[in-house]
């Protein structure tokens, strides 16, 4: 009995922490507009500014001129949105 009663505690222990996210689902693309706003959000923090952002089905065009570490930067803060499918690199560097 006693086996028995610890084989099902140790199987409950193992089994419930993957249940946990069932009822999570995964969060929605946001719009082009959305998404505008987020790089936007996104550049802001890593203090980048004087760039053009285009949107368009989740594909992002960057224009501008940049240092070649804000570049970077900033190719990556367009790529960390939600919804964004690829990101045009059109940023010149001096």
């Amino acid at each position: 009995m006693k086996k028995s009663v610890m084989s099902l505690a140790i199987s409950l222990a193992l089994v419930l922490p993957a249940c946990s996210n069932w009822n999570k689902s995964t969060p929605k693309a946001l719009d082009n507009t959305a998404m505008e706003e987020e790089i936007r959000k996104n550049l802001a923090g890593d203090h980048i500014t004087g760039l053009s952002i285009d949107v368009n089905s989740g594909v992002v065009t960057l224009k501008g001129h940049l240092n070649s570490s804000d570049k970077q930067k900033a190719l990556e803060d367009a790529r960390k949105v939600n919804g964004v499918k690829s990101v045009v690199d059109e940023i010149s560097v001096p």
